[in-house]
């Protein structure tokens, strides 16, 4: 049995598509396109801390959910990567796989707080 074994950088880089975020100001304005991105990483953030109450429940049904819907929330403020693990964790816990999805949970979470971060920091310069 040959052991393949993945190693995972701890901090990855957030990717923001920055055309979402140009798009949504161009065609808002620029102060509701930054109120917009605002609000969104504010619910992505209160989504994020339900999904790791859940987690620490044991609640993957919840986990899974919200995985689900943060994938377009996030996908609709340039969110590449961080909707790519979301999506990643909602099909791992329709497939029972549950080891991959903890795993997948806890990367969710890591990328989760710089992606917000460069979110608001892009919005707040191009204004």
């Amino acid at each position: 049995m040959t052991n393949n074994i993945i190693t995972l950088p701890v901090n990855e880089a957030p990717l923001v598509q920055t055309d979402a975020i140009a798009t949504l100001q161009a065609s808002l304005g620029v102060e509701s396109g930054r109120d917009v991105v605002e609000r969104a990483v504010f619910e992505i953030s209160d989504r994020l801390c339900k999904l790791e109450l859940a987690l620490h429940d044991d609640d993957m049904k919840t986990v899974g959910k919200i995985a689900a819907g943060l994938v377009c929330m996030s996908t609709q403020i340039g969110l590449l990567v961080f909707a790519e693990i979301a999506s990643g964790l909602a099909n791992e816990i329709g497939n029972q796989n549950h080891i991959a999805a903890a795993a997948l949970a806890w990367r969710l979470l890591r990328v989760g707080e710089s992606s917000l971060f460069c979110a608001v920091e892009l919005a707040d310069r191009s204004g």
